[in-house]
C-alpha cells in the first residue's frame, strides 16, 4: 500500500456515507477525495463503494476493508501518540489502589515523591483491602499482597517480598502459654482476617519443609481490617499474622512476642498489577518503574525500626 491517506480517505467517506461530507470534513475538493477513493480501488484491484448519485455504500470487499482498515488507522494513531509521550513528561491521571494499612506506612509517601517529580501527573488513590476489578473499578495500577491467580488481561510486577511474623502480648502468653508447633494453634484462641472481595478467612501461612503451608482455625475474632487485628493482638485477644512493617516496632518494644519462628515465611509476595493493553499509557509506566527503583524492604524495615530484634534466626 503506497499510502495511507488513501485508506484515510476511504474510511472517511464510509462514516460519512458520502464523497461531498468526507471532502468537507476532510477539507479538500470532493474531486481529490473521489481519486483517492479510485486509487485505492486500482491497487486492491476491487470495488469499495457501490455508487448513486446521492449516496454511496459499502460493498462487501468494502465492509471487510473498512473493518481492517478502522482499526489500522486507530492502531497507528495510538502508536504514534505512544511515541509522542514516551518523549515528553508524563501527564494526566492515575488511579492507585492498594491495601489500606499499606498505603498508609509506605506507598503515601513514594507516591508524593513521584508527584514532586513529575508535576503533570494526577493522582487518585484509593486504599481498601478489597480486591478491586482494574477494568470494572477505573483503577489504572493496584497492588496486590499474596500469589496472584492466573490472569491474562493483568501484567504483574514484584514489588517486595515480605516476612509474616505470627504475634501474641506477653500477657497472653502468660495466660494461655506459647505454641510449639503449628497444630498447637488450634488450641489458642486465633484471630482471622476476613478477606471483603470473597468472604474468606485469609489463612495464617507458614514456611513448613521447603513449603508454603496454609491454615484456617476456629477463630476467636474475626475481622476485615489490619488496624484492627493490631489493637486485638495486643489487647491479648488471641494470636494473629502481621506482615513485617506492623510487627517488628511492636516486637521491638515488647508490646508483641513473636511465636513459631521457625516455621516464619519470609516470601509472602507484593505484586503491582495493571491491565494487559496493547499500549501501555506512560504514566503508568513510569510509576510503576519509580516504584519499583526503591522498593520497600524488611531490611529496611527492621533496620530502621527494630534494629535489636533478631530477624534472623530462631533466637
Amino acid at each position: 500500500m503506497r499510502s495511507l491517506t488513501n485508506v484515510a480517505t476511504f474510511v472517511q467517506v464510509a462514516n460519512a456515507g458520502s464523497f461531498a461530507e468526507a471532502s468537507a470534513r476532510l477539507g479538500i475538493s470532493t474531486s481529490a477525495t473521489s481519486k483517492a477513493v479510485q486509487k485505492l480501488e486500482e491497487e486492491l484491484g476491487v470495488k469499495l463503494f457501490h455508487r448513486t448519485t446521492r449516496s454511496v455504500s459499502l460493498t462487501v470487499e468494502g465492509e471487510r476493508f473498512f473493518e481492517g482498515a478502522s482499526q489500522l488507522l486507530d492502531d497507528m494513531d495510538s502508536l504514534t501518540t505512544e511515541i509522542a509521550d514516551s518523549t515528553s513528561e508524563p501527564r494526566g491521571k492515575l488511579v492507585v489502589s492498594a491495601p489500606a494499612v499499606f498505603g498508609r506506612v509506605w506507598l503515601t509517601e513514594r507516591v508524593l515523591t513521584f508527584m514532586e517529580k513529575f508535576n503533570q501527573v494526577e493522582i487518585e488513590l484509593n486504599f481498601d483491602d478489597r480486591q478491586v476489578d482494574l477494568a470494572a473499578d477505573g483503577v489504572d495500577l493496584a497492588v496486590r499482597l499474596g500469589s496472584l491467580a492466573d490472569s491474562s488481561n493483568l501484567i504483574a510486577r514484584k514489588l517486595m517480598d515480605d516476612t509474616i511474623f505470627t504475634c501474641a502480648s506477653p500477657g497472653y502468653i502468660e495466660r494461655r502459654g506459647r505454641p510449639d508447633v503449628i497444630s498447637d494453634l488450634a488450641q489458642h484462641c486465633c484471630i482471622h482476617y476476613r478477606v471483603k472481595s470473597t468472604g474468606r478467612f485469609f489463612p495464617f501461612i507458614f514456611h513448613c519443609h521447603g513449603e508454603t503451608r496454609r491454615e484456617t482455625f476456629k477463630p476467636r475474632l474475626v475481622v476485615n481490617s489490619v488496624d484492627a487485628t493490631v489493637q486485638a493482638v495486643e489487647r491479648g485477644i488471641g494470636i494473629a499474622q502481621l506482615p513485617a512493617f506492623l510487627a517488628l516496632p511492636l516486637l521491638q518494644e515488647g508490646r508483641l512476642v513473636e511465636v513459631l519462628k521457625t516455621v516464619r515465611i519470609t516470601d509472602f509476595p507484593y505484586n503491582m498489577v495493571y491491565l494487559n493493553r496493547q499500549m501501555v499509557s506512560p504514566r503508568i509506566r513510569a510509576l510503576v518503574d519509580f516504584l519499583a527503583a526503591d522498593p520497600p524492604s524488611v531490611e529496611n524495615w527492621h533496620r530502621t525500626h527494630a534494629p535489636n530484634y533478631p530477624l534472623n534466626g530462631n533466637k
